[in-house]
């Protein structure tokens, strides 16, 4: 059982502040691009901030780090990408299983992810296996959207295959093959809405538990703002 600490290192809450300030800077702030002198909201910025953030959590072990109170990461050349977010979800969970489906309420009030994902088309990426189940990430995606719109809270599993369409997403946009053009599209910008509140939810739901376990003082909004 992972031991509740009273004050966690200062090491570890200077590196927590300035992940969540990228965090924070994701969920509060406006995202935009200048087209011919004009402010244009752009959603894949909002979701690059919250994957940022959410990369810089999941390389983490928090379990080794929170039971030695010593910052300490995943072994890249042990745990895959998929295995540290596994790690994560599961760490959060077995603190509060709920913390999740809170979270991504704040953002989704309405339950609306599967009515504006279910309109989306499966891609090469997405058509992939699904290591866990053996099904394709966008079917697992659709069936963990959907419980989530008929008020079901998220499994671990369910969450994880919410995510790993979210990391197909941010592969299809680092790697160049979502063009500009594409993500200026509507259907487009309503999905990476959703995506990224997939993404801020689990990052919200990680800061949530350290509040709530081990007296994790969040930042606050000027903490943001002298950092832009």
């Amino acid at each position: 059982m992972l031991h509740h600490r009273k004050r966690i290192n200062k090491n570890i809450i200077s590196q927590l502040h300035s992940i969540e300030i990228s965090h924070e800077f994701a969920m509060n702030f406006n995202h935009g691009v200048q087209l011919n002198g004009q402010w244009d909201l752009f959603e894949p910025t909002r979701f690059v901030y919250a994957f940022f953030a959410f990369n810089m959590i999941y390389s983490i072990d928090w379990v080794n780090t929170l039971e030695k109170n010593r910052l300490t990461y995943h072994n890249t050349r042990e745990n895959q990408a998929k295995d540290q977010i596994f790690s994560l979800i599961t760490f959060v969970s077995q603190l509060n299983p709920s913390s999740f489906e809170t979270s991504l309420l704040k953002f989704d009030k309405n339950r609306e992810l599967f009515s504006v994902v279910s309109k989306m088309k499966s891609d090469h990426n997405s058509s992939r296996t699904n290591f866990r189940t053996r099904h394709t990430i966008y079917d697992d995606f659709l069936l963990a959207s959907k419980r989530f719109t008929e008020g079901n809270n998220p499994t671990i599993e369910e969450q994880f295959d919410l995510l790993l369409m979210s990391y197909t997403v941010r592969n299809n946009i680092f790697h160049g093959e979502k063009k500009a053009h594409k993500m200026k599209e509507k259907g487009h910008r309503d999905r990476l809405l959703h995506y990224g509140n997939i993404i801020l939810a689990t990052n919200e739901s990680f800061f949530e538990v350290l509040r709530e376990n081990w007296n994790y003082r969040r930042i606050e909004n000027f903490e943001v703002q002298d950092n832009l």
